[in-house]
């Protein structure tokens, strides 16, 4: 018999399978990929569907998520008065640069997860900020600026767990020669990637490093900016770096003190 928190484990593994499947899955995909047979696959989008997270195309036989997930998200972000206090800055230097800025946070020092995006207005030729919604540790420059935040211990531990996939003929697997990128990017301030996640893009990132209750200061967040390659070489997007650095710094300023108690603090000017 199926225990209620394996139940509830499982509906969260098909929220999140679904939240990847911008054409929906069906019910054979669902059950493929979660490894459970039709019967349990569909009791889980039944409830799913009945509380309003999830909703069936009937023509296509193919399931999709609903913006409940996404408001839910959303509502504890404006509860934070983060998003609120970060918009401005992020604008600006998506103004500044005219490329893709985007915002992502530090959860409970396991994930970092996208959570804003603006693009530049000055631009015809954009990258679509929602391609992805995960982040590679090795490949993605938000990955590389939080890493190179970690002790080495840390950095290793997520990138053995995460593993370290050649994306595209550009992407570092080499875990000495990662770890010397990281250390300088670490003295610089900002971390780069070249079409090491996508051909054809380019990015730099840097940390949020914000002081906490607790005494120090801790990674976050990242604030980045992403271009397309045939627009900005590698020395064009590098020369961002320093850019979203004072942005990252100026946000970290206004964070939260701590996340599990948030303050509403002034807006930025």
């Amino acid at each position: 018999m199926e225990t209620t928190v394996l139940a509830v484990e499982r509906a969260l593994e098909t929220i999140e399978l679904l939240s990847g499947a911008a054409d929906g899955l069906s019910l054979a995909e669902i059950s493929r990929e979660l490894i459970i047979n039709k019967a349990i696959a569909s009791r889980l989008l039944e409830t799913l569907e009945h509380a309003g997270y999830v909703w069936r195309d009937d023509t296509a036989q193919r399931y999709h998520l609903t913006y409940r997930v996404s408001n839910l998200g959303l509502r504890q972000l404006q509860q934070s008065g983060l998003l609120g206090q970060c918009t401005s800055l992020l604008e600006d230097l998506a103004e500044r640069t005219g490329e893709l800025v985007r915002l992502s946070v530090v959860e409970r020092g396991e994930k970092i997860t996208w959570v804003y995006a603006v693009v530049g207005t000055r631009r015809t030729l954009r990258i679509d900020p929602n391609f992805n919604f995960e982040v590679s540790l090795h490949s993605h420059a938000t990955g590389k600026a939080w890493l190179m935040m970690l002790t080495p211990e840390r950095a290793m531990e997520l990138l053995r767990r995460e593993g370290m996939a050649a994306l595209t003929p550009h992407t570092n697997v080499d875990v000495k020669s990662l770890r010397k990128e990281l250390d300088a990017a670490s003295r610089r301030g900002f971390a780069l990637t070249y079409e090491e996640n996508e051909i054809g893009v380019g990015a730099v990132a840097a940390p949020i490093m914000a002081p906490r209750l607790s005494g120090g200061t801790e990674c976050v967040g990242v604030v980045s900016v992403a271009a397309p390659t045939n627009r900005m070489t590698r020395a064009d997007i590098d020369a961002c770096g320093p850019l979203a650095a004072e942005v990252a710094s100026r946000l970290a300023l206004m964070w939260p003190l701590d996340e599990r108690a948030p303050m509403r603090l002034q807006r930025p000017a």
